[in-house]
């Protein structure tokens, strides 16, 4: 499942589908905010005195309604659900890790790229979680801070979660050298 991030749009992430395995069951989903023409968003993030702050409430309603959503699809007789992957990028990375730490049983793996993991939107839960958890993040990311993202890792540390963490001299997107890494990742984890 491929979860965009804030001002994209559902076939953003979509190209990356040739890179699957060829029985994958990819969806895509677009963010239910309109932000202007073929932009979207999951929340609204705000700028105050150059500091970026979101409504964590609002992201933790939208965690809660892309797993009921995940939830129903898993029923599907196409969906192996014991094998459910998310993919997310920035602000989907943001709400991957929240999903997949607040819901352990539903996610196998998810691949994080450039963006954190935010404990305020994680819903607390007594199952230890077994997804395997794949984040990159650009060295040069201008949006989301790099030193930002490797510090929110602590909260993995903290509560002895195993994670694959990789830096790549790229800005906020995804470079050949990561999206192999990613790629190769993915294979081996499915």
């Amino acid at each position: 499942m491929l979860i965009h991030g804030y001002g994209s749009n559902e076939r953003d992430l979509f190209s990356l589908i040739d890179y699957f395995p060829i029985d994958s069951y990819v969806i895509s989903l677009r963010a239910p905010k309109e932000l202007f023409n073929d932009s979207y968003a999951w929340y609204d993030i705000y700028l105050d005195s150059n500091n970026k702050f979101y409504d964590h409430n609002a992201a933790a309603r939208v965690r809660d309604e892309l797993f009921h959503f995940i939830d129903d699809l898993s029923k599907s007789p196409n969906i192996d659900s014991d094998n459910i992957t998310l993919i997310g990028f920035s602000q989907g990375a943001i709400l991957s890790h929240a999903i997949s730490f607040s819901y352990p049983e539903k996610i196998k793996n998810i691949i994080a790229l450039s963006g954190v993991v935010d404990e305020k939107i994680m819903k607390k839960t007594s199952l230890i979680p077994k997804t395997n958890i794949y984040i990159s993040h650009g060295t040069n990311d201008n949006l989301i801070n790099y030193e930002t993202s490797k510090e929110s890792l602590n909260f993995y540390i903290e509560n002895d979660i195993k994670f694959k963490f990789e830096s790549y001299d790229q800005g906020h997107g995804i470079n050949q050298q990561n999206l192999e890494a990613m790629i190769k990742w993915l294979i081996r984890n499915i």
